[in-house]
């Protein structure tokens, strides 16, 4: 056990890749990820969170776990949404129970995010989920009932983005959602936070997966930051981490 391991154990935390147990584990081309999906009969129990009761941003799992063990409920699945800005705040489009609490942003900047064509991820409970370029979403008329928009947009109908070097030498832990081409799967993506080699992809690495995995729409979410928890105890104390957006799925 390492010493930041034994400090979380003795603190009684749970580590940050503690309750990944319940995914699907898939090694491909080098790169060692997590995998969650979601049919279709489940695209209605999936939500997106950023503010609480009280208005004010969640900030974390510990926060989302307490706002549902106010209602009774408790985490089956969570991770991290978009890439955020000091509040914290999400950067792009984010909407949650068909609320737009943060609009579109075509503005051009640097880092990830900005890295065009940047997309949106969003799930409309009639005509289902799907990831788009954020300039297409904004003229498609859609009005779903949770969205989020982050960068860089891994790939759409099936070609990567231009940017992305398979020789690419900047691997970092990474996670990411795409659509299932054939019936419209939604798949949460992580790689492999305890495998200091295997975990560490490239952007053209995790996209080869989910063309592996079935999908031509693909959307990076974030990277060192990010978390995933399949049913973590309904007592867990999760490390302090600092997300905006978090999807989830209660029970």
């Amino acid at each position: 056990m390492t010493p930041f391991r034994w400090l979380l154990a003795a603190l009684g935390c749970a580590s940050l890749s503690s309750h990944v147990m319940g995914a699907e584990t898939v090694d491909y081309e080098g790169g060692r990820y997590h995998v969650f999906r979601i049919d279709r009969s489940e695209w209605g129990r999936l939500e997106l969170a950023w503010l609480g009761a009280d208005g004010r941003p969640l900030q974390d799992f510990n926060g989302l776990q307490k706002q549902l063990g106010a209602q009774g409920k408790r985490i089956a699945f969570a991770t991290n949404a978009g890439i955020y800005k000091r509040g914290p705040e999400p950067c792009g489009l984010t909407i949650c129970n068909s609320k737009e609490l943060v609009p579109l942003n075509l503005q051009p900047g640097e880092g990830n995010f900005y890295l065009k064509p940047n997309g949106v991820f969003y799930v409309d409970d009639h005509k289902g989920p799907g990831v788009m370029e954020a300039a297409e979403f904004g003229q498609s008329g859609l009005k779903p009932r949770l969205a989020t928009q982050s960068g860089p947009l891994l790939m759409r109908k099936g070609v990567i983005h231009p940017a992305f070097n398979v020789n690419s030498p900047n691997k970092r832990l990474r996670n990411a959602v795409g659509v299932r081409h054939k019936d419209g799967q939604i798949l949460f993506v992580m790689s492999d936070r305890d495998d200091s080699v295997k975990g560490r992809v490239t952007f053209h690495q995790l996209t080869r997966l989910f063309l592996h995995l079935g999908c031509q729409d693909a959307l990076f979410l974030d990277g060192d930051i990010s978390t995933m928890l399949i049913k973590p105890p309904q007592d867990a104390k999760f490390v302090s981490n600092t997300f905006a957006g978090m999807f989830y799925i209660a029970e």
